[in-house]
């Protein structure tokens, strides 16, 4: 076994006992770290049968006509506060770390398809990739969004056809990162840039929470961790140029914090298994718990600049040849 953002061998125990969050699955896992670059890897890897089968309907959020009158309060009201100023700020984001404001922008692994929607909304024009069937249903449905069902490695995409390919917390879910980056190279244009949305080690996230950390729990889904360098490595060896990376928003961060205090409050655990008056009562300790979360998630990447750290980060590297817009 060796790590899958360097490539090195030289891998030590991390974390054992781990359990995943959300009571999916009923085994321990176990972390390993390497040596060289600091990213984390579930030992054993989940195969993919296995991972396919981890996934709950209610996995990601999707507002729902058909729901109860308090679920789509709280929908409309978490979408307003939380969702919404995340989407413009990760679209800000992209803007500032790859100077791309138009083009075809493809995401993978974009779920029910809120943030490819506020992609569109910003300019873009945007086609999606996702492997759940209902996400993929509600994307195409409630939005009017091209969206391809499948693995990005088995669809028959079109060479050199996107200006950037976004994946936002998705990297970490799959078994291997660099088959995945070599193929979305050949999808991008010369001089088109890919972002990666993903958890890191070596935030003040990781050493505070430990293996309470929501990256941690969400195992045997996440099945690997980077480091800051084992990202950029990992970009490095796949052939992009022009390495970038930033914080990811303010709120998602705390968001993390505050799941990891209390996974009960996160959407698979509230939509999937509580109604009523147990819905209100996770999604408001989950809302109370933002509050602290916030500054901890401000006081983590202090004092800023181009060192700074948090939870998640944004990563990306750029494709050579064409244009370079800075």
């Amino acid at each position: 076994m060796a790590c899958l953002f360097c490539g090195s061998a030289a891998l030590e125990p991390l974390y054992a006992g781990i359990r995943d969050h959300y009571g999916i699955d009923h085994d321990t896992r176990r972390f390993v770290r390497c040596r060289d670059c600091g990213s984390a890897t579930l030992d054993p890897l989940p195969t993919p049968e296995e991972l396919a089968a981890l996934y709950s309907s209610d996995y990601t959020f999707k507002p729902a006509r058909e729901s109860s009158a308090l679920r789509r309060f709280l929908q409309t009201v978490e979408w307003r506060c939380f969702y919404e100023p995340g989407y413009r700020r990760r679209v800000a984001l992209i803007r500032e770390l790859t100077g791309l404001h138009g083009g075809r922008v493809l995401e993978v692994g974009c779920g029910s398809g809120l943030f490819l929607r506020h992609l569109r909304t910003a300019g873009y024009a945007v086609e999606g990739v996702e492997t759940s069937k209902g996400d993929v249903a509600y994307a195409r449905e409630s939005s009017g969004l091209t969206v391809f069902e499948g693995a990005l490695e088995e669809l028959p995409l079109e060479p050199e056809r996107y200006d950037a390919v976004v994946m936002v917390y998705v990297l970490e879910h799959i078994p291997n990162p660099a088959a995945t980056l070599a193929r979305i190279h050949t999808l991008l244009k010369p001089g088109g840039w890919t972002v990666l949305g993903l958890p890191v080690m070596d935030s003040g996230q990781a050493r505070w929470l430990g293996a309470r950390w929501s990256a941690i729990t969400e195992a045997p889904r996440h099945v690997a961790i980077p480091s800051a360098a084992g990202a950029r490595r990992l970009l490095e060896i796949a052939g992009f140029e022009s390495i970038r990376w930033a914080p990811s928003p303010l709120g998602e961060n705390a968001g993390h914090i505050a799941l990891s205090l209390l996974p009960a409050a996160a959407t698979p655990r509230s939509y999937g298994e509580a109604g009523g008056l147990g819905l209100l009562g996770r999604r408001a300790a989950g809302a109370f718990l933002m509050l602290p979360s916030l500054l901890l998630a401000a006081v983590e990447r202090w004092p800023g600049g181009p060192e700074a750290r948090a939870g998640t980060m944004f990563f990306c590297g750029r494709r050579p040849g064409g244009l370079h817009v800075s």
